[in-house]
């Protein structure tokens, strides 16, 4: 019975975080759409493990961070959902080519995190570096198994 209650006491359930470019009012934590985002980014550094971030239309192509000094445009290094609301045809991440030093990956996802419904493009990797982390996945670059890319559609992106 203690434990029960112990239990009870904690919020199970996860965040919604919210995106959007036409944002007028971005307040962390993003809770709803009149305080979301305008950088994917943002709302993904405000989430917990198990949180979703939902993204409207838009074209996603500033900001960068990096990752195992790669420039990537989103980098979800914790297990959260990224979806767009809209699917693929409304909602782009937008890297940057082309591939070498300056080059900026679309996505980088962690282990356990999900992307979902996504045009990725003309994102591209540099020329030196690690031939994994540094060379490869323009587009997208998965930490491990546990990474899960769905309904995305990669294209135009290049790697060395």
């Amino acid at each position: 019975m203690a434990a029960a209650l112990v239990l009870a006491g904690f919020n199970l359930s996860a965040a919604t975080h919210y995106v959007s470019l036409q944002s007028t009012n971005p307040t962390p934590p993003y809770i709803n759409w009149a305080t979301a985002a305008t950088h994917i980014q943002d709302a993904v550094d405000a989430a917990a493990p198990g949180d979703v971030i939902l993204v409207t239309n838009g074209v996603y192509q500033t900001g960068a961070r990096a990752v195992y000094g790669m420039s990537t445009r989103v980098a979800v290094t914790k297990p959260v959902t990224v979806r767009s609301v809209n699917g693929p045809a409304m909602t782009h991440i937008v890297g940057s080519g082309p591939v070498g030093p300056a080059a900026v990956r679309c996505v980088y996802l962690a282990n356990e995190a999900v992307l979902a419904d996504f045009t990725l493009t003309n994102g591209a990797t540099q020329t030196s570096g690690d031939n994994s982390t540094n060379q490869s996945g323009g587009g997208v670059w998965c930490e491990g198994l546990s990474s899960v890319v769905s309904n995305c559609v990669i294209t135009a992106n290049s790697a060395y």
